[in-house]
């Protein structure tokens, strides 16, 4: 029988240790106390979320890890990661958790704190001033592509003034402006 060689150093591990003096103990009930997150400390994380997930395999941090860092007080890099941002709310993740956890909705909520705090992907700040610009993030098919089909070429009753109007008074436009 050999001799076991000594370790020096840490042991190895699969993935890096998690900074305990990092934590924000309070993160996890500031998303509990929110609408529709009532059942966070329910899951158990058996990934059924990120099976559901149609786009999970290019997300750093799965569902369900992002369940489990909300719950353990990584703050900084929930609401600090693209993942957040990426969801295509399709609530599959919420449709089928076995323990009724609002992970999409959960998501918002975390979207809503990292605008808080000013951390938008520029992207996202980009949408937020076409929308403020144009009244509608999608442009009207051009009208000769209208006529082509057989349709009138305006759309009839189109009017974007009274969404850019609504629009200055919401936290869309004090995003857009850097303020909030």
């Amino acid at each position: 029988m050999t001799e076991m060689e000594e370790q020096s150093g840490p042991p190895t591990t699969l993935i890096d240790p998690i900074d305990m003096s990092k934590l924000d103990t309070k993160f996890r009930e500031q998303i509990k106390s929110m609408p529709n997150s009532e059942e966070l400390s329910a899951c158990f994380a058996c990934s059924t979320c990120t099976a559901a997930c149609p786009i999970a395999n290019i997300w750093q941090y799965k569902p369900h890890q992002l369940i489990r860092m909300i719950i353990l007080g990584m703050k900084e890099e929930v609401l600090s990661s693209s993942e957040i941002w990426l969801c295509l709310t399709c609530y599959q993740c919420q449709e089928r958790c076995p323990q009724k956890v609002r992970v999409t909705d959960i998501f918002f909520d975390c979207k809503n704190l990292a605008a808080e705090e000013g951390k938008v992907p520029s992207n996202i700040i980009g949408l937020g001033k076409e929308l403020l610009e144009k009244g509608q993030l999608y442009t009207v098919t051009a009208d000769w592509e209208r006529e082509d089909l057989g349709l009138e070429p305006a759309v009839p009753g189109l009017s974007v003034e009274a969404v850019k109007t609504i629009l200055k008074e919401t936290r869309t436009n004090k995003l857009v402006e850097g303020g909030e």
